[in-house]
């Protein structure tokens, strides 16, 4: 039995009894966490923030063989005005869940810890696309996960890309997301998703900057947003329901 104290933010959560929670943590130092939250539906509980889904803080938990309980939670931020953003709920809705497939209990992942929190700073507080935001993340993601895409050589010959200013509207290369990134014209004559050279280069800057690309005028067509989901779903292996709420 141990009591510890760590950074966390709510993945998701289910109702439990007349006035309780389960809640899954995702700490930055210890993974994934299911604990019970006590009391927190009663009106003017002090837990009441902390129980909810996209709550980040410093939680203090009380450990046992059997289960975590929540103690006490000092709130960061509720991410309070997505609630009023279908689409930017939406999104942060489906980083949450492609997180809480990812995480594992005992797992340290600071670094995705990070990209999460930062990745619902921007839609929270931000005026980037959401669809961009999402875009970064996925890439952050799956590079984290040990998938590192592939954007400046083909996935499949290994072909440097070199992708040329001029080039934007012609059929450039195409995204795999079965090979794991992009892939040359001769590689990817048959794939659903051709880019551009302009989609090249962006993805590319977000592999050099991550959301520090978010200051550039760019845009993710549907289709490369859409092959962008596929890689980073198909390497998690579970179902990520709520990518049905994405426009």
């Amino acid at each position: 039995m141990a009591q510890i104290t760590t950074n966390a933010i709510v993945l998701r959560r289910a109702d439990y009894r007349e006035n309780d929670r389960m809640i899954t943590l995702f700490s930055p130092t210890l993974g994934r966490i299911d604990a019970l939250c006590r009391g927190c539906r009663r009106q003017k509980s002090p837990l009441m923030a902390a129980s909810e889904v996209f709550c980040s803080g410093e939680y203090v938990l009380y450990q046992s063989r059997e289960h975590t309980t929540v103690v006490s939670c000092a709130v960061q931020d509720t991410f309070y005005a997505l609630r009023g953003d279908y689409d930017r709920l939406s999104h942060g809705m489906y980083a949450l869940e492609l997180c809480a497939a990812a995480v594992q209990p005992d797992q340290e992942n600071e670094r995705l810890f990070m990209l999460l929190l930062r990745s619902l700073a921007h839609l929270c507080y931000g005026v980037s696309e959401p669809r961009r935001v999402t875009a970064v993340f996925l890439m952050g993601l799956t590079s984290l996960l040990g998938f590192r895409p592939q954007v400046g050589r083909c996935a499949r010959c290994g072909v440097r890309l070199v992708p040329q200013a001029g080039e934007d509207e012609a059929f450039y290369a195409a995204f795999s997301p079965e090979a794991g990134g992009v892939v040359c014209p001769a590689c990817g004559a048959a794939e659903r998703c051709h880019i551009s050279a302009g989609e090249a280069r962006y993805l590319q800057d977000i592999m050099r900057r991550g959301l520090e690309s978010l200051d550039a005028e760019a845009a993710c067509s549907d289709a490369l947003f859409a092959a962008l989901r596929q890689m980073a779903e198909e390497k998690m292996d579970v179902p990520i329901r709520s990518g049905k709420m994405l426009g």
